[in-house]
């Protein structure tokens, strides 16, 4: 896969210079890039550096990796969870509720995948319109009545928002603000098309607070470029000129895996006196965290591999559930081919295809009940309910559940 890449000098947020790198992840493929059989061994692979700004305490990559054609025939979707259904749902009533929003206000959802969280606006009453660059999310979601201009949110985007939903009351990115190669760029565009009296910004972005405390190595990937935690989240979109409400929208319990919700509005809106006091980074605003947190990755990661070569030496055979972001780097950092059976996942785009990096079939999850393996490693741990729930029978005939958590 011929993915270009380039390397900055300067803090994507800030400017400084002033950057240390505490964490490298060697030959780290992309992580929707699947394989056919026939395609094993020719993906994409790059180290990732993690980079931690002095100047604004933005963590980061400083690497962009050319990921037009990737981006086109992107698949990936958690729609089809049960529980990222309800997650959904309450996102968009609790948003309605908080942000006082009416029937005819305009929701703009960047990064809208198949339309599913904008459909739980528009049975709100909302005029909703959607920004997504993977053509097969943007047929899905027409074809469920979801308008979706298929292209990246830019300085020109508001050329494609329809009249009628200018100015924007609410502007909604989930997991997709960490994407961004220049995030005060895209803020930038924001502040054209956000309402300035009554507009709202609502990010959900993974939190590097959970990241750090749980040694989440797998969240950092290619696709993603900044780490936030709340405190360096509200520095940020200050920096841009907005003023942050909140950073817990939901309660946790209600939220996905390493989901941090921050709300903002623009600075003078009616809103604005609701902004949060100034929050404290506490050890996230310190170099040496993020040193110790380097060194305790490095160590998971090895523990990762001798869980690995412990059980193939007992004879036991291993398998995993999710095909995401998680399951893919975690197996590209800590497994060989073969070292897996194979990985289970809803999404049937990815059915007969290989992992990038470990090169393990991807089934459905069927595929656990009709040929058992002795351990299945559940990377989607957020998850781990459901998916317990719906392996019932492969824990009854003896199968071991583990949550990737347990293995850090």
């Amino acid at each position: 896969m011929g993915n270009n890449v380039t390397y900055r000098e300067n803090c994507r947020v800030c400017g400084s210079d002033r950057l240390d790198a505490f964490l490298e992840l060697p030959d780290m493929p992309l992580t929707d890039a699947f394989l056919s059989e026939a395609r094993l061994g020719q993906e994409f692979r790059c180290a990732i550096k993690i980079f931690r700004c002095a100047g604004c305490g933005v963590c980061q990559t400083l690497h962009d990796v050319d990921m037009g054609a990737y981006y086109n025939e992107y698949t990936y979707t958690t729609s089809a969870s049960g529980f990222v259904s309800r997650f959904m749902r309450e996102l968009a009533e609790e948003a309605w509720r908080h942000f006082e929003l009416r029937p005819g206000d305009s929701v703009v959802e960047i990064g809208s995948g198949d339309g599913a969280q904008l459909a739980f606006f528009q049975r709100l009453g909302a005029k909703v319109f959607g920004f997504e660059p993977s053509a097969p999310l943007v047929a899905g979601a027409r074809r469920n009545g979801i308008p979706v201009a298929l292209r990246l949110f830019d300085h020109q985007a508001e050329r494609d928002i329809p009249a009628d939903c200018l100015p924007v009351q609410l502007v909604l990115l989930c997991y997709t603000f960490d994407h961004l190669p220049d995030p005060m760029d895209f803020l930038a565009a924001v502040r054209r098309v956000l309402d300035p009296r009554r507009g709202v910004l609502l990010l959900e972005v993974h939190d590097l607070a959970k990241i750090v405390e749980r040694r989440e190595f797998c969240l950092f990937e290619h696709e993603h470029t900044t780490y936030c935690c709340a405190a360096t989240m509200q520095a940020l979109l200050q920096r841009a000129g907005f003023e942050v409400l909140d950073v817990e929208l939901l309660p946790e319990q209600r939220r996905r895996a390493n989901s941090l919700l921050v709300s903002a509005t623009l600075r003078g809106s009616a809103y604005a006196s609701r902004a949060l006091p100034t929050l404290d980074a506490g050890a996230l605003g310190r170099p040496e965290t993020f040193t110790a947190f380097g060194a305790a990755v490095r160590a998971s990661v090895e523990k990762l591999r001798a869980h690995v070569r412990a059980q193939r030496a007992k004879g036991c055979r291993l398998a995993g559930y999710g095909a995401g972001g998680r399951g893919v780097m975690t197996l590209a950092a800590c497994a060989q081919p073969g070292d897996f059976a194979y990985v289970c996942d809803q999404n049937p785009s990815f059915h007969g295809l290989y992992t990038p990096g470990a090169h393990v079939p991807v089934v459905p999850p069927q595929h656990a009940l009709d040929n058992p393996v002795d351990e299945l490693v559940v990377f989607s741990f957020g998850y781990y309910e459901e998916i317990c729930a719906s392996l019932a029978k492969f824990r009854e005939r003896g199968g071991k559940l583990v949550s990737l958590l347990e293995l850090l």
